[in-house]
C-alpha cells in the first residue's frame, strides 16, 4: 500500500460469544456495539491518546452509528472486522467499521459503523485537543467515509 507504508484500514478479529444470539439465531443488535469496541479497543491499544488512569487521559464515544445489512449468525471463527479513520477534528475524530466475511474471493458486509470519539481530560473534566503526535498518528489509520446505504435527509418538515 503506497503512501510510505502507510495501512490505512486494519482487520481486527472478534471472537462471537454463544450469548451474542437472540432468539432469531442472529447476533442481536445490541451485541454489535460490543463487537466494533472490542475491535476498537484491539485495535487503538491504550497508547494512542494516553489514555490511562496515571495520565488522566480518556478516550470517550460521543455518537455511534450502525447500519446492518446482513444478518450475522454465530460460529465458531472470529468475524473480521475492518477499522479506519475517517475525519479528525480538534479534540474529536471518527472511526469507521466494517463487519465483513471474505467467502470464495467475495466480501460479504454484515453491518457499517461509525462511531466519533473524543480525548477527554478526566482530572480537568472536560474534552481536550488532540496532540500533533495523536494526529499523526490518526492520519496513518485515513480512508475514506462509510457508504452508507440507506441514510435519507433528516430534516424535519413541519405538518
Amino acid at each position: 500500500m503506497g503512501d510510505h507504508g502507510r495501512v490505512p484500514r486494519h482487520r481486527v478479529l472478534v471472537p462471537l460469544r454463544w450469548s451474542d444470539v437472540d432468539a432469531y439465531g442472529h447476533v442481536n443488535n445490541v451485541m454489535f456495539v460490543r463487537i466494533l469496541e472490542e475491535a476498537r479497543i484491539a485495535a487503538l491499544g491504550t497508547d494512542l491518546l494516553s489514555t490511562s488512569r496515571e495520565t488522566g487521559g480518556a478516550l470517550l464515544v460521543a455518537r455511534q452509528e450502525i447500519e446492518y445489512m446482513l444478518p450475522l449468525t454465530f460460529r465458531i471463527p472470529p468475524v473480521p472486522v475492518d477499522i479506519w479513520v475517517t475525519r479528525i477534528g480538534a479534540a474529536d475524530f471518527e472511526m469507521a467499521y466494517e463487519v465483513l466475511d471474505e467467502q470464495d474471493g467475495e466480501r460479504v458486509v454484515y453491518a457499517h459503523a461509525e462511531t466519533t470519539l473524543f480525548a477527554f481530560d478526566q482530572w480537568k473534566n472536560r474534552p481536550r485537543r488532540l496532540r500533533a503526535s495523536e494526529r499523526e498518528r490518526l492520519q496513518q489509520w485515513a480512508d475514506g467515509p462509510i457508504q452508507w446505504r440507506r441514510r435519507r435527509d433528516k430534516a424535519v418538515t413541519a405538518p
